[in-house]
């Protein structure tokens, strides 16, 4: 998982992944049967451990707002937690990258948490929850970004401040 978290998943080379877990290539093409499924049991590790608060997405009776805030938050704090590996492996892993299948795993992932916001909103704001769920991944990529290019966690926190904004004026709190 680090690898790609720090590198991306097209500068990662099958001979760098299998040295970093102690094997050959042909034992990692057997034990993994790919780069890709590789790639994919990582983004799966990281949802279950650098990523698990997107998990509160789903939280039953969560206020939408104070939840939406609280993610936008945690994913500051993750992404800017590691020097090495900044931002998120779900949202960046495969910025540019060549391979169409790989980037097709990051963008069930983000649909997955975009479906998640938009739910979450929808119990309390239907009118708005399309909206707001295009709005909370604009911000939660921006995050992302903005954590990769080593903007320090108060700014960014700072301008999640400004963007809690947008959010209480689509839902009708501000």
């Amino acid at each position: 998982m680090r690898l790609f978290w720090e590198k991306g998943y097209d500068a990662v080379g099958v001979a760098e992944l299998a040295q970093s877990i102690g094997i050959n290539p042909p034992s990692l093409y057997a034990a993994f049967g790919s780069k890709r499924e590789l790639f994919q049991r990582a983004l799966g590790h990281y949802a279950a451990t650098q990523g698990q608060f997107f998990g509160w997405l789903e939280a039953p009776g969560a206020p939408a707002l104070e939840t939406l805030m609280r993610v936008l938050e945690q994913a500051a704090r993750s992404g800017t937690s590691d020097a090495a590996a900044r931002g998120c492996l779900a949202l960046d892993g495969t910025r540019n990258c060549t391979d169409p299948a790989a980037r097709a795993l990051t963008a069930e992932v983000r649909a997955g948490l975009r479906e998640k916001a938009r739910a979450l909103v929808a119990r309390e704001h239907p009118e708005t929850a399309e909206a707001a769920a295009d709005y909370f991944m604009f911000v939660l990529a921006a995050i992302s970004a903005s954590a990769i290019d080593g903007v320090p966690l108060p700014r960014l926190i700072a301008d999640i401040g400004l963007a809690g904004r947008g959010l209480r004026a689509l839902l009708g709190q501000g």
